[in-house]
């Protein structure tokens, strides 16, 4: 009876600690990743429609509106946009880059609109909404038990200026939910304010900076004594320099994004540098083919939260404005 019992024990322990230990790399993941900012600000819609930043006429107030947009009326689209890639740190941990190597595999539907313009005495302010769910697949077996579904929405208010500068408020849900078990491991609502300047270098390049503040409000699938369910709640400043280099139907951008996020539950403040390199050919006014790139390193004044990663792959995206 007694053996008996200590089997059952020892059984509930092995798989508590396995439990926590999974749950350890499921908020590493979930910590490791970025906040993408939204289409109208990234300067794509899909990967290969433009937004402000990149192809824009003047309204009458001198400000820089995108052209697709129908005064006083809504502007949408959606699309559909797959990648396979390699990712050397998939689970961002710290430690020897070899630890976990794998290929990816992530499809996304997306999809959103510009709500009509609204002209002001010297400027233009367009509200946008969006959504977007991506499956996300790790083709390495030993990592399958990670794969996970993101759904993610926004909405923001951008007023765009006559000398190029723009400015923006809004707010971002999140969420990612595992694929294997159809559990919530995170959840996160991210209002931010932000400026935004794009200008002309010749007459084939584009210049674009951008930066934002805002705090991160999430909530994590939590582990009595190890994980609080609001640990990963942290305030961020970020910015960003790149170019977009056009040559008919083919364009080339490269980017260098800072990142500092300082944490409201623990005594830890994180610098992210992502560098990142992205080709795309225009098929056609529907399909965009992509290349890309993109390194990222992390330093933490706590040493066990330091990771570097790199991806590199490819993608194809297909959508459409109505």
């Amino acid at each position: 009876m007694n053996k008996n019992l200590n089997v059952l024990l020892l059984t509930i322990a092995t798989s508590s600690i396995s439990n926590a230990q999974d749950a350890a790399k499921v908020q590493s993941r979930i910590d490791g990743t970025q906040t993408a900012q939204p289409a109208p600000v990234s300067g794509q819609i899909g990967s290969g429609q433009s937004t402000p930043t990149t192809d824009a006429a003047e309204s009458d107030t001198g400000a820089q509106r995108p052209i697709s947009l129908r005064k006083g009326g809504v502007s949408g689209y959606f699309g559909y946009d797959t990648k396979y890639f390699y990712r050397s740190n998939p689970l961002s941990q710290s430690g020897d880059l070899e630890q976990f190597k794998t290929a990816m595999w992530t499809n996304t539907f997306f999809t959103g609109a510009g709500l009509g313009i609204i002209e002001s005495d010297n400027s233009v302010i367009t509200p946008y909404i969006g959504a977007s769910w991506t499956v996300n697949d790790y083709i390495e077996d030993n990592l399958s038990q990670f794969n996970h579904n993101d759904t993610s929405a926004y909405a923001l208010l951008l007023a765009q200026y006559g000398n190029g500068w723009a400015a923006r408020i809004g707010v971002s849900y999140s969420n990612s939910r595992s694929s294997e078990f159809d559990t919530e491991d995170f959840s996160e609502f991210f209002p931010n304010i932000g400026v935004m300047k794009a200008y002309s270098v010749n007459d084939k390049t584009v210049a674009i900076f951008d930066a934002y503040l805002g705090q991160h409000a999430t909530t994590i699938s939590a582990v009595p004594g190890i994980v609080e369910e609001d640990e990963l709640d942290n305030f961020e400043i970020a910015a960003s320099y790149g170019f977009k280099y056009s040559e008919g139907a083919f364009s080339l951008s490269p980017k260098y994004l800072l990142s500092y996020k300082t944490f409201d539950n623990d005594n830890r403040n994180d610098f992210s540098h992502i560098f990142s390199l992205k080709g795309n050919y225009l098929i056609n006014e529907s399909f965009d083919l992509g290349l890309f790139g993109t390194y990222t390193t992390r330093d933490s004044d706590i040493d066990s939260n330091d990771y570097d990663n790199l991806d590199g792959g490819l993608g194809l995206t297909l959508n459409a404005r109505f």
